[in-house]
């Protein structure tokens, strides 16, 4: 299925970041739909919006009903639906591998290794590591007590969001080695813990948000530090969901039927509609923090699906299309030059890869006030003053994970970007 939309004013904001400076830059948007869980005729489709022409073309399926997660490294997309795990080529959009894993529920890649978590119906071993290349099976958590959702990796420990069963009222977060893949301890919130679903770091902690249950008014994010010898709750007093996305110090999520945000400062709510309230259900949404737009997904899970695009301001800029239950969505974040120096603004990159310390340099530096460095998914790593040392900001990077990291260099009228490999 193929429809055309005109983003009017999504493509004004697009000219003002000056994305011809840019090396990075939007490739395409992935749209995964389960279907209608009723008909066993409709199945899993994987779906490519194209925000340069406003073309959504459906590229892929999965005979199996309900998706869950969908990551993207390099070219390749990697998609965990109800019992399977997927490899997509996003170039030629074939599926290069699939393999069975009744009950995946979330994914993370780190390095040459995929890490699933898993739910009901299994009842044991609920994270798993698979082979990037072939999928093939490489290690097992056997100790983690419960279903699970959440992944996230610091240095060498991997965090697992453990939320258990649709009836528990407890969470835990578990830690695990990541040299040889054993349970180092799991850290209980008690009630705090409830709904425990997405993991990210900030402020020198691992951060975990806990939706709100069903007919519940609250929720919580909750903080521990990285061996878990001490930890903080915060309660939210609004309905939260998903994390939509974090972009300076502020987390983006699915908040009263729209998308909120919150101060993770202090964790206080800034907006309780950034995003207004959806007539549907919102079963999936992503800020895409090159452009500042939000991605959204609606659903009512059995008849139609609906995709919108929104400015940091709420404001409706486009669409796209959905199937129903629309439950993942992955942003492509792609390199248009195969190199770090943006000439139009003389910024430049180096050494790249690198271990230890970059130096972003900038002819101009006196455009520029801060940096950041985001992975992947969007999250902020470090921020900062870009200085004025001769035009040179030295970062340190010796603490993040191996991988590859968009920069942003911010000015009141100037936004340029490089890429870099940590290894």
């Amino acid at each position: 299925m193929r429809k055309i939309y005109l983003l009017f004013v999504a493509l004004a904001v697009l000219s003002l970041t000056n994305v011809t400076a840019q090396n990075n830059y939007v490739n395409q948007v992935i749209v995964g739909s389960g279907g209608d869980f009723g008909n066993p005729d409709d199945h899993v489709s994987i779906a490519s919006f194209k925000p340069e022409n406003g073309i959504t073309s459906n590229f892929g399926s999965i005979i199996t009903h309900s998706i869950q997660d969908i990551v993207i490294a390099g070219k390749y997309a990697y998609v965990a639906a109800q019992d399977s795990i997927a490899k997509f080529d996003l170039d030629t959009y074939e599926r290069v591998g699939i393999v069975e894993a009744t009950g995946v529920n979330r994914l993370l890649v780190h390095e040459d290794e995929l890490l699933a978590s898993f739910q009901y119906p299994v009842t044991d071993n609920f994270v798993k590591v698979y082979s990037t290349w072939d999928l093939s099976l490489t290690a097992t958590v056997t100790d983690i007590s419960d279903e699970s959702s959440g992944l996230l990796i610091m240095n060498d420990f991997a965090y697992v969001a453990v939320p258990g069963g649709w009836a528990s009222t407890v969470g835990k977060i578990a830690i695990v080695s990541i040299n040889d893949y054993t349970l180092v301890d799991e850290i209980d919130f008690d009630a705090a813990g409830s709904g425990m679903m997405d993991l990210f770091y900030f402020n020198n902690k691992i951060q975990a948000l806990c939706i709100t249950p069903w007919g519940g008014s609250t929720g919580y994010i909750n903080s521990m530090s990285k061996l878990g010898t001490s930890i903080e709750s915060h309660q939210i007093n609004e309905s939260i969901g998903k994390i939509a996305g974090i972009q300076n110090n502020i987390l983006y999520t699915v908040m009263n039927g729209g998308i909120g945000s919150i101060d993770l400062s202090n964790f206080s709510v800034i907006d309780t509609a950034v995003v207004p309230s959806q007539s549907l259900s919102i079963s999936a949404a992503k800020l895409d923090t090159l452009n500042n737009l939000f991605y959204v997904t609606t659903t009512d899970y059995f008849s139609i699906g609906e995709g919108k695009i929104y400015q940091m301001n709420g404001e409706l800029v486009g669409g796209f299309d959905a199937e129903i239950a629309p439950d993942a969505i992955a942003i492509d974040y792609r390199n248009n030059t195969g190199t770090n120096e943006i000439t139009r603004t003389e910024i430049s990159l180096f050494p790249n890869p690198a271990s230890d310390l970059i130096t972003i340099h900038a002819s101009n530096y006196s455009y520029f006030d801060a940096y950041k460095i985001m992975d992947l998914n969007g999250r902020v790593i470090i921020e900062d003053a870009f200085g004025n040392n001769n035009g040179n900001a030295i970062i340190d990077i010796s603490n993040l994970n191996n991988g590859f990291y968009i920069v942003n260099l911010l000015g009141e009228n100037e936004f340029s970007t490089a890429t870099f490999i940590k290894k």
